[in-house]
């Protein structure tokens, strides 16, 4: 089977949840099917460097120029034009007519099976092909967009995420019904589609994790290790405002509890792009350190006592908890946080949503080694039977197949 990706830009480096899904999600249906992808050109020589390591998984790669709407220098000036315009920021990010006009080309002078289209905001192109075509809904973006304007406080950003939820919500919906399919990341999310527009029809496609990549790192019981400071360990691309949002909370309301019950425990940031409100945390506490971009966030993940979710604002499910569980790590999320995830609460998560019931479910961990070692557990052994990627991305070939099967017997 011929497969063409679209994608907005190149999922390289892996370094946040969407660059991760698409990614994993290419190279394992490249095992087994013909992939093209075709996406923006990268800007920095990191990102290009993904092109040849994509090309060595047997994956086409084109890339088009980026249009002057989409570079992020202009990034402000186009989301200040959304709030006169009828349509979104949304359209002026990912929106170009050289995309459009490569659309065109591979679908008129190329053969494909299936069209897999990543995020709903890429249904704004259009697509003349009688093949079958897949959008893959990482979220609902409106309902990022709404969480956002109901809990940010600065004046532009609140009046922003407002225009964008009440503009996108009908064009996302429009966006997706231009598809024979769409790709959920959780029945939640499929849910939250249907009662928009009953006729969508869709697929759930959790995230994954590379249970192989990402696994518990055994450690020495020396008196000095055994007795080392709790580390509470918050990771991600901390520049997306969920993340942001979430740490600022967490900072200003749990984290002084959580001083009183552990004064030797430390809070580490790990994740690219920390805004300088952030970055003053560290400056202010030394308790506190806040990384910047890493290598490997495995070496985080493998120092940490417990790993903390504390989103209010969000979509879709996070690849974070699921590197958590799969490197063998106590998790304490919100329950926004941990949407879209099939977790048993109180056996491989805990779910808290008021600051006094999250400082004490991670001072609870952190006391309690023989309770974080269950839940360590029952969470690797979720990941591993039903969010590692082969599994994962095994059930959508099996998609693809069968809905080929139904075309090509009518």
């Amino acid at each position: 089977m011929k497969i063409l990706f679209l994608t907005p830009y190149l999922p390289y480096p892996l370094n946040n949840g969407g660059l991760i899904r698409v990614y994993h999600l290419l190279v394992n249906i490249a095992s087994r099917h013909s992939v093209t992808l075709l996406c923006m050109e990268p800007d920095n020589d990191e990102q290009r460097s993904g092109i040849n390591i994509l090309k060595n998984k047997d994956i086409e790669v084109q890339t088009v120029p980026v249009a002057i709407n989409q570079k992020k220098q202009f990034k402000r000036v186009y989301q200040l034009v959304s709030l006169v315009s009828s349509k979104p920021y949304q359209y002026q990010q990912y929106y170009s007519a050289a995309m459009q006009k490569a659309i065109d080309d591979r679908l008129t002078r190329h053969s494909y099976d299936t069209l897999m289209v990543e995020f709903s905001q890429m249904g704004y192109y259009r697509f003349n092909s009688p093949i079958p075509m897949y959008v893959d809904q990482h979220n609902v973006e409106y309902e990022i967009m709404k969480r956002t304007y109901e809990t940010e406080n600065n004046f532009l950003r609140k009046l922003l995420a407002s225009s964008e939820y009440r503009k996108y919500k009908k064009q996302e919906i429009e966006n997706c019904l231009k598809f024979d399919s769409c790709l959920t990341t959780s029945a939640r999310d499929a849910e939250i589609l249907k009662e928009q527009a009953p006729s969508i029809a869709y697929h759930v496609i959790p995230n994954g994790v590379d249970s192989e990549f990402f696994k518990p790192v055994s450690t020495p019981a020396h008196p000095s290790v055994v007795n080392k400071p709790p580390v509470v360990l918050f990771t991600g691309t901390i520049s997306y405002y969920p993340n942001t949002e979430g740490i600022i909370w967490f900072h200003r309301n749990v984290w002084p509890l959580l001083k009183e019950k552990q004064p030797d425990a430390t809070l580490c940031i790990a994740g690219k792009g920390p805004p300088t409100e952030i970055r003053q945390l560290a400056a202010d506490d030394g308790s506190i350190t806040v990384t910047g971009a890493v290598d490997d966030m495995r070496d985080y993940y493998a120092e940490a006592t417990v790993v903390i979710v504390p989103l209010r604002v969000g979509g879709g499910t996070r690849l974070k908890i699921l590197e958590g569980m799969a490197m063998g790590k106590a998790i304490v999320s919100t329950t926004v946080g941990a949407e879209g995830i099939s977790h048993t609460d109180g056996k491989d998560i805990l779910l808290r949503d008021t600051p006094k019931e999250f400082c004490e479910a991670v001072s609870e961990l952190i006391n309690d080694r023989d309770r974080r070692a269950l839940m360590e557990a029952a969470g690797r052994t979720l990941v591993e039977t039903q969010y590692d990627w082969k599994a994962v991305v095994s059930k959508l070939c099996d998609i693809f197949d069968a809905e080929k099967s139904q075309e090509i017997d009518s």
